[in-house]
């Protein structure tokens, strides 16, 4: 995965959501200024990275293969949405890697999959739904609908996912299919995370239900909720101030465990 790496401490990687890109977390970058490393990456089928679109265990492995090249041992992952299966993925899976998680409007709890991801899961339908979206949304024939269910509070966040070129709905697919198969067992292994968790909800989340997320945060063993009052589901465009100060908590959390700044696991 291509990833830009910014400021220095504890490190932390940043997860997108679907569609896209690294720079969608752009806003928290900034809010954290520097005193953390970052690593951000743009997912497999976004962005730089770009390719085929993997599922929620290849998008795990990626990011495994991207601490590696990075020297980082164990680190606090945060996810965004999709990017949360994948944050609750290497925390079942990797476990050793993974000293805390930020769920930020993330699926995983019951609920978390309603009619719309099926219907990008169903064949022919499927596609000319996911590839049709984008491009009125690029258009800007649809950007005031999808702000007022997204982004309440700040339409202008809606911005980057018209972004770039049309590609993406061939990405958004094939993740909708492998998260529909990959889920319920991630799902199912939610009570073996044990590490400190906080999900971040926006009560005004009308793309994962505010239900289905505070259902996830029942089902982990120590996690901690913070709702974002009014807000929706793009958190990180959207209440940049509200992820980075969950991340910080998180992550002091986490130094407290026993995790040293360059993401190396301490005696």
């Amino acid at each position: 995965m291509a990833a830009e790496e910014h400021g220095d401490g504890p490190m932390v990687v940043l997860l997108h959501g679907q569609p896209g890109v690294g720079q969608d977390w752009g806003r928290v970058v900034d809010a954290l200024d520097g005193g953390l490393r970052l690593l951000v990456p743009d997912r497999p089928g976004y962005g730089r990275t770009g390719g085929p679109a993997g599922g929620c265990a290849a998008n795990a492995d990626a990011v495994i293969e991207l601490l590696d090249r990075f020297g980082a041992e164990r680190v606090v992952v945060v996810g965004h949405s999709w990017g949360g299966a994948v944050a609750l993925d290497l925390a079942q899976r990797h476990a050793d890697r993974v000293t805390a998680i930020v769920l930020v409007a993330s699926v995983g709890g019951a609920g978390s999959i309603g009619l719309v991801d099926r219907l990008v899961d169903a064949p022919v339908v499927g596609p000319v739904l996911a590839a049709g979206t984008l491009a009125a949304l690029r258009a800007g024939r649809i950007r005031r609908v999808v702000a007022a269910v997204a982004a309440p509070r700040d339409r202008s966040a809606v911005d980057s996912l018209a972004d770039g070129s049309l590609g993406p709905w061939r990405s958004v697919v094939a993740e909708q299919r492998a998260l529909l198969r990959e889920l319920p067992a991630i799902s199912a292994r939610l009570d073996r995370i044990d590490v400190p968790a906080v999900v971040l909800i926006g009560d005004a989340d009308r793309v994962v239900s505010p239900a289905s997320q505070e259902a996830l945060a029942g089902r982990l063993r120590h996690a901690e909720v913070i709702h974002a009052h009014g807000y929706g589901h793009l958190l990180p465009r959207e209440a940049p101030e509200v992820v980075a100060q969950a991340i910080r908590s998180v992550v002091r959390t986490a130094d407290e465990d026993g995790v040293d700044g360059d993401g190396r696991g301490t005696d």
